[in-house]
């Protein structure tokens, strides 16, 4: 019997991936500590699909989420839903798709690397998106479009992997579902598949056949896709698709995309290149004192951006498959497609992080073989950085995501729904979307919410002044309602909280929220 000897690259990678595993699910649910407001949206519209079939709006089956109006990616919260209904809604288990799917990514790019390119670089990749602090911190919270990267790595994966017609209809099917994990995939996915579909033509590594085999699942799943932008644009309303709801949005974003854009993502402070190495201003997408991959990580991706389109050019003249061809072809095309949107922030650029990484390990290979030392201290650099910043991620990070993340409100509602059952609840907090935190914690039915919320617009966004027997706008003092007033000077509420004393209101105290009864 053939004796099976492990090899020691593998070994190694298994290291490497307990350690993802471990940075991305030791204390999911408590750090970041409480939920995102776009993170609690999902997690009531998973809950709602869940149990009853329809999102807080009463749309059946949404193939897309109006959220707080602008919209949010179904796929997300449609795993979760799924989850809910086998384990229960909780934070932990909220978050699950997203370290899921970010420790699938790392094995399927160590995988796909092994085989096109090789061990050693296999691993040095492998390690450095382990380590990555812009990788940890979106896979340890429940943001839609933090799926995206993952779902392109599932894509391409099986893509380069497929062989018989029926490998090529999956990959079709996960090109196309991945169409539903980030609203930008739109314009970035068509054009990366194309470009990436052009190369492999060329180095006849596919076939037209192959290409159109591909494309049929991609077409069926973007259709509906393609009736909710016919359906926003034209503003004909909420639309039925079979047993699906293709929703009239209450704030069509397709005004963000425009060439006018590229200037302006070159040259303002929240520029392009910042985002992609130091942070924006929102210090859940990455921490400033590290940057996205380490400020030490910059000069190796821009030298292994050179190694990929030398190797690239070897490629193109002698015709022959390169890994790296494809990594380039997917960070230049998808870079190209992000300059025509407005209002980068991190997280719109999430699609373009491994492919740093890719750079990064091209460079660090370069340098391990040249001069084995060197690599060994770079290595260690690196690891030094990653010790670091899971200090310093788990020591700050739930003081600098600030009221970003409320962890206050659901507990609290928790409280008032055992103490005071049958009273109307004035609520005031400095939560921002108060009412969706609400939701989760009372886990009120979305026909109890929609039939009885008070909804209107906020600029761009919608609010709602009242769900259920809970307002959060009404500061008329009477007798029979109840009173709840966090201890903040962030929400103005001095005046109330002087009618509520002189009224002769009992105030008991629950956490950091004054509650007054009669």
């Amino acid at each position: 019997m053939k004796k099976i000897v492990a090899d020691k690259y593998d070994i190694l990678f298994l290291m490497i991936l307990v350690i993802a595993i471990l940075s991305r699910i030791i204390l999911l649910d408590k750090y970041p500590l409480g939920l995102h407001e776009d993170e609690a949206g999902m997690m009531y519209d998973a809950y709602a699909l869940a149990e009853y079939g329809t999102d807080r709006y009463l749309n059946d089956n949404p193939v897309y989420l109006v959220n707080f109006g602008g919209g949010q990616s179904i796929m997300y919260a449609g795993i979760t839903s799924v989850l809910f209904k086998l384990f229960g809604v909780s934070t932990l288990i909220a978050r699950i798709p997203s370290a899921f799917f970010s420790i699938l990514a790392i094995i399927l790019a160590f995988v796909l690397s092994k085989k096109y390119i090789g061990k050693k670089y296999a691993v040095i990749l492998a390690f450095l998106i382990t380590i990555c602090p812009w990788h940890i911190m979106q896979a340890r919270w429940g943001l839609d479009c933090n799926l995206l990267s993952s779902f392109i790595m599932i894509s391409v994966f099986t893509f380069l992997n497929a062989k018989k017609d029926w490998h090529f209809i999956i990959s079709g099917m996960f090109w196309g579902l991945t169409l539903y994990t980030y609203a930008l995939s739109y314009i970035m996915l068509p054009i990366f598949f194309l470009c990436l579909c052009g190369y492999l033509l060329y180095v006849k590594k596919i076939t037209l056949k192959q290409i159109i085999i591909t494309i049929i699942p991609i077409f069926v799943l973007a259709i509906p896709l393609i009736l909710l932008q016919i359906v926003n644009i034209t503003g004909k309303g909420t639309i039925k698709f079979g047993p699906f709801t293709i929703p009239m949005l209450y704030n069509y974003r397709a005004s963000e995309i425009g060439f006018k854009n590229i200037i302006n993502n070159f040259t303002t402070k929240n520029n392009i290149f910042k985002l992609l190495f130091v942070a924006d201003h929102n210090l859940f997408n990455s921490l400033p004192e590290f940057g996205t991959i380490y400020y030490f990580m910059i000069p190796f991706v821009l030298g292994g951006l050179i190694i990929n389109i030398k190797e690239t050019v070897i490629s193109l003249k002698h015709k022959e498959f390169s890994l790296r061809t494809v990594f380039l072809i997917q960070f230049v095309t998808i870079f190209i497609c992000l300059l025509v949107v407005s209002d980068l922030q991190l997280y719109k650029l999430n699609p373009l992080f491994i492919m740093l990484l890719a750079f990064g390990a091209d460079c660090i290979l370069w340098i391990y073989n040249k001069k084995k030392i060197l690599g060994n201290i770079i290595i260690g650099v690196l690891i030094l950085s990653f010790i670091a910043f899971l200090i310093f991620y788990f020591r700050n990070i739930n003081q600098k995501v600030g009221i970003s993340f409320n962890s206050d409100v659901i507990p609290l509602v928790e409280y008032l729904e055992e103490q005071y059952p049958n009273k109307e609840i004035v609520l005031k907090t400095d939560a921002i979307q108060t009412y969706i935190y609400v939701l989760l914690g009372s886990k009120m039915s979305p026909y109890d919410f929609y039939n009885s919320a008070k909804i209107y617009r906020v600029g761009r966004d919608l609010a709602v002044s009242r769900a259920g027997r809970y307002l959060f706008s009404d500061s008329n003092v009477e007798r029979d309602k109840i009173y709840v007033i966090e201890e903040t000077d962030n929400i103005g509420t001095g005046k109330l909280l002087e009618q509520l004393e002189q009224a002769g209101f009992k105030r008991n105290i629950y956490n950091n929220f004054l509650i007054y009864s009669n």
